[in-house]
């Protein structure tokens, strides 16, 4: 019976609470894109983008796309994508050398370096680069590996404080 007026009070609690209707916005930035208005809660605002822009691109599909230079050879592949705290992408990290991934080493380039254009065959990614440039170019380190060698992307320092454990 106490199980039972749980039960009831939670139900009677969610049915008198009213639901708000959200108003869908064009996006003045971004043509052909809508934005949900920020929704109040406990830990902020939160807005919503509801459709990928004619100008945007989502990392899962640059990742493994073959990188040109600008004479149209094949540098190499993009493995990742340096993205930093604020969602900017920094870097591009490219796959060169080696073949079928056996002796490759990864390169990050600053992504506003690598030109990305769509046409109706789909996009293309082009750096004015050669392949004996990033041949010589520092490795790529993670941060969770060895320390990156000079000549990379950011800070070549780590921070004072290592990042939280993994929760379990």
């Amino acid at each position: 019976m106490n199980k039972m007026s749980i039960y009831a009070a939670a139900a009677a609690a969610l049915l008198s609470t009213t639901a708000m209707a959200q108003q869908v916005t064009p996006n003045p930035a971004a043509p052909g894109v809508q934005v949900t208005p920020p929704m109040s809660s406990a830990t902020g605002s939160v807005a919503f983008i509801n459709r990928q822009a004619a100008d945007q691109f989502l990392a899962s599909h640059l990742i493994g796309m073959t990188v040109y230079g600008a004479a149209d050879e094949n540098l190499g592949e993009i493995n990742d994508l340096l993205v930093d705290r604020t969602g900017n992408v920094m870097a591009a990290v490219i796959g060169v050398g080696g073949f079928l991934g056996v002796g490759e080493k990864n390169v990050a380039v600053p992504f506003r370096t690598v030109e990305i254009t769509r046409n109706d065959k789909g996009e293309r990614l082009v750096l004015r680069k050669t392949k004996d440039e990033l041949k010589a170019a520092p490795t790529f380190a993670r941060y969770d590996s060895a320390p990156a060698t000079t000549g990379s992307v950011g800070s070549t320092t780590r921070p004072a404080t290592p990042p939280p454990a993994p929760s379990r």
